[in-house]
């Protein structure tokens, strides 16, 4: 897997895809788009198998805090007095019209908020062959759980400071690829009119595990958008069920209904494929819809006045 960005805030977000104690190495593979100076780094200019180093500090926030640790300043606690050492130079009379040159080491008090020492991760990055492949990697083994996080987001931001890019690799160095996500949220029914005798036992079987009392109210919900004749029907699955879409492409609309007591009628505009994409709080919570019909006596009217 290959991170390529400033910094990264959030280990979760990058690494989720990982199973709990998985022991990973973060790292680069040299390459000629990687345009590398050694001994900026710390490395002499041909690097030998094995070299190990710990990464110079003039790359920025990151390699500094590696290498020399850093204070953490309380502003809200009072301030307290410290020193600083300064050469004090003065002339000393040693008789008429003498004077000598003199100077010490003094210590100059000043007021400062109290601080706490950070000590560095201290991290070595080492230059390693790998089956013909040149990767600096940093000398260290990680373990994904929540206990590391610290130490893997320091460990990925200080190969993209010095390196703008940060890949992760098994314990023998292959790459990790993180998968490509493919969510299961939805069974889409075959596109076209779909009769309402093999539309409805698939509905049923959502109706079927809400209160009794419900059934015809959500019947006649779902029979109303049906006589529109949607392109294609898509029955939410897991935590979608409950959630049924009708998409009505060429009007560029797909109607999100319901089973649940209470919920409205939700009226999307963006296409189905970006859609089912899409988390349940983002396909709800991020102003995706166009409108939003509420399951009252005017709901029938509302979607004739869509629909029609």
């Amino acid at each position: 897997m290959l991170i390529e960005q400033t910094r990264i805030l959030s280990v979760e977000k990058h690494f989720d895809f990982l199973s709990e104690d998985t022991e990973f190495i973060l790292g680069v593979r040299i390459d000629d788009n990687l345009k590398i100076n050694f001994s900026e780094i710390g490395f002499i200019n041909e690097p030998k198998n094995g070299d190990t180093v710990l990464p110079a500090t003039s790359f920025g926030a990151v390699s500094r805090f590696n290498a020399e640790g850093k204070y953490i300043k309380h502003k809200d606690q009072e301030m307290e007095t410290a020193y600083r050492q300064i050469e004090w130079h003065w002339k000393e009379f040693c008789g008429r019209n003498e004077r000598v040159e003199r100077s010490k080491i003094v210590d100059v008090p000043y007021k400062r908020y109290p601080r706490t020492y950070i000590s560095p991760p201290s991290m070595e990055i080492s230059f390693i062959y790998n089956n013909e492949v040149k990767i600096i990697k940093i000398n260290k083994i990680f373990k994904y759980t929540s206990n590391n996080f610290d130490d893997i987001k320091h460990g990925v931001n200080l190969l993209l400071e010095i390196f703008n890019r940060c890949e992760v690799f098994t314990k023998d160095l292959d790459i990790i690829n993180k998968p490509s996500v493919r969510r299961l949220n939805w069974d889409i029914l075959p596109k076209g009119k779909y009769p309402w005798d093999k539309l409805q036992p698939k509905l049923d079987e959502i109706i079927k595990r809400e209160p009794k009392g419900n059934h015809p109210v959500i019947n006649n919900r779902f029979e109303k958008i049906r006589q529109y004749d949607p392109e294609f029907t898509a029955i939410g699955r897991a935590g979608f069920r409950g959630y049924v879409i009708f998409g009505f492409p060429k009007k560029e609309l797909y109607i999100l209904e319901s089973t649940k007591y209470g919920n409205a009628t939700y009226v999307l505009s963006e296409n189905w494929e970006k859609l089912s994409k899409l988390t349940k709080a983002e396909l709800l919570q991020n102003d995706l819809h166009k409108d939003r019909i509420i399951h009252r006596e005017s709901w029938e009217n509302e979607i004739d006045k869509l629909l029609a």
